[in-house]
């Protein structure tokens, strides 16, 4: 279910990016992040948890950081609506094989922290998923 796992696995580049596109200050701070996807996909729930390294370059040139994670999938964002207080919305549309998945994100985020609430429909059923990150320190070289 390689659909299953898009949300979760680009969420942090299409984030950054869909702020940037629409000219959004992201104030996430470089180091070490620890991340926990729950996700429900047609009845079935998943827990994983893994941390990365958010790089001072990836934090200041987050288009860069999107184009690397777009050659892997074939996505669009549209929708994209940002709030005062560090809330962002946008809906992303994703060609995977002969199928679309649709998917609709709520994110909000501070200094060193972020949630991403999605709801979606793929070619396997509906799909829900909560992404919590947090900044736990510094990246190790």
């Amino acid at each position: 279910m390689r659909s299953t796992r898009l949300p979760g696995s680009i969420v942090v580049a299409i984030t950054l990016a869909t702020c940037a596109h629409a000219e959004a200050q992201v104030t996430l701070r470089p180091g070490l992040y620890e991340r926990v996807f729950d996700t429900e996909v047609s009845g079935a729930i998943a827990r994983h948890k893994d941390n990365f390294c958010m790089t001072p370059e990836d934090a200041k040139d987050v288009v860069k950081m999107l184009a690397a994670a777009a050659e892997e999938t074939d996505c669009k964002v549209s929708n994209v609506k940002t709030a005062a207080g560090g809330r962002l919305t946008f809906a992303l549309t994703c060609k995977d094989g002969g199928f679309v998945s649709t998917y609709t994100h709520d994110v909000t985020y501070g200094p060193d922290w972020y949630t991403n609430v999605t709801k979606g429909k793929t070619a396997h059923g509906a799909i829900s998923s909560k992404v919590n990150a947090r900044r736990t320190g510094e990246c190790t070289k």
